[in-house]
């Protein structure tokens, strides 16, 4: 029973658009940061919820969909007060006097995440701890870690087996599969740019299969993300970040992405994966509780002859916001 397990991890790892990565992709990664270094739980003054969904490589039977639902916030971080404007100096940076300096503070959150691609289900539920240590008035040093637990789940009923007397199809249920995941990251930020390091998986898991069947284990996966504002006009600020992702069997998958943000409410922005595709994406900052953004990704693969692309929505709650912050400080 545990061979179908092991051929569809196996298969889902193996496609070349995932470069052999098993955890899911996010275009819009730099909207939540959460999602893969747990170190920027509670980095703003409110709980921020995100809640996001992907279809992936629309028009191919079983491409991947995943969603997500994430938790954030901070504990014992003065939020009295509202924020002061920005007041870019000539090389577009804020004026460092424009803010106070960040208190120390712990951060707590939790994911939860579904991934499905094909008869193979992967369903993760994490928590995290933070604490964020200022270093200057200017520069703030957090680092955190988040354990939870991954089950993967093969649902046999739906298998169209070419052997209908396969007696690892016969079962008339789930194959199952639980794995411990822990993760551990760094995040040093200002009001400007951010630089992180993470890892997600980093428990050394064994394989499902015995004998001479195949061997499979989860992956390390280590996360380098950077992001920078310039500030060329009170109301305009662009934002260039980029993330790379690595694992020990795979090629750095890398993103670089490219957003204009108008008046602290509207933007757009285009992003480009290393080898795999581009997309295009939008977003906008409703009010001090809610913004929604959108990508559409295109396969620059081989895969585009077979796909219309790939979807992706993102939609931000501000919780217990008194400052009746629209646009996140440290978080863009």
């Amino acid at each position: 029973m545990r061979r179908i397990l092991a051929v569809a991890l196996v298969v889902i790892a193996a496609v070349g658009q995932t470069l052999a990565q098993q955890k899911p992709q996010h275009t819009q990664y730099a909207l939540n940061n959460y999602l893969t270094n747990p170190a920027v739980g509670g980095i703003e003054s409110y709980a921020d919820l995100r809640t996001g969904f992907r279809s992936q490589w629309v028009g191919i039977e079983g491409a991947p969909e995943t969603f997500y639902a994430s938790l954030h916030a901070p504990l014992g971080k003065q939020s009295s007060g509202s924020p002061k404007a920005r007041k870019p100096n000539a090389y577009g940076f804020s004026k460092r006097s424009s803010y106070k300096k960040t208190m120390p503070h712990h951060g707590v959150g939790a994911v939860v995440q579904v991934d499905k691609a094909g008869l193979l289900r992967a369903s993760t539920l994490n928590g995290s701890y933070s604490y964020h240590l200022p270093l200057t008035n200017y520069f703030t040093l957090s680092s955190g870690i988040s354990a939870g637990l991954t089950q993967y789940s093969v649902n046999v009923v739906e298998a169209n087996a070419h052997d209908p007397n396969d007696p690892y199809l016969n079962s008339g249920s789930k194959l199952n599969s639980t794995k411990m995941d822990l993760g551990l990251g760094m995040w040093l930020y200002t009001p400007d740019f951010y630089i992180g390091v993470s890892g997600a998986q980093l428990v050394k898991s064994g394989s499902d299969i015995q004998g001479d069947e195949p061997n499979l284990s989860l992956q390390p996966h280590l996360y380098t993300t950077a992001g920078m504002r310039f500030q060329p006009s009170q109301d305009l600020a662009l934002i260039p970040s980029v993330m790379v992702k690595t694992t020990p069997t795979s090629s750095p998958a890398i993103d670089v992405t490219l957003r204009a943000l108008y008046g602290q409410q509207i933007w757009l922005g285009a992003t480009y994966r290393h080898t795999d595709a581009w997309a295009a994406m939008a977003g906008v900052n409703l009010n001090y509780m809610l913004d929604l953004s959108y990508a559409y990704e295109m396969a620059t693969s081989n895969l585009k002859q077979a796909t219309v692309g790939t979807h992706e929505v993102v939609l931000g709650i501000k919780l217990n916001n008194r400052r009746k912050v629209i646009c996140p400080q440290f978080m863009w």
